[in-house]
């Protein structure tokens, strides 16, 4: 499925808002598809660039930046992370490792209201 899902990002990019448009990636609570079964990780993006990574209700504090060109700097404890806009929009969620073809997906709980 999440083959699938990435195959399709660079037909679909078009669509996508600009990362830059901060509000709609900031203060929402983005839940990442990857291992879902296993664990439930929600990604906080606040606006004075701290990033909140919860995994099942653990909190790890760590920070963000929009350095340009589509891309995020994601700091945390143990790694850094160089991800590019793969597609936003208020719901949707995909960035790409940058270099790569390995895409983080999120869904945007807070306008679902799922827990």
């Amino acid at each position: 499925m999440k083959t699938f899902i990435a195959d399709i990002i660079p037909r679909i990019q078009r669509y996508s808002q600009k990362l830059d448009e901060l509000t709609k990636l900031t203060n929402q609570h983005w839940v990442s598809l990857g291992d879902i079964a296993d664990e439930k990780r929600v990604f906080i993006f606040r606006n004075n660039n701290q990033l909140l990574v919860s995994i099942n209700g653990i909190v790890e504090k760590g920070t963000w930046e929009y350095i340009g060109n589509q891309s995020l700097l994601l700091e945390t404890k143990n790694e850094n992370y160089l991800m590019k806009n793969g597609f936003l929009d208020e719901d949707i969620l995909a960035l790409k490792l940058d270099s790569t073809e390995v895409y983080a997906f999120f869904v945007n709980e807070t306008r679902h209201k799922r827990n």
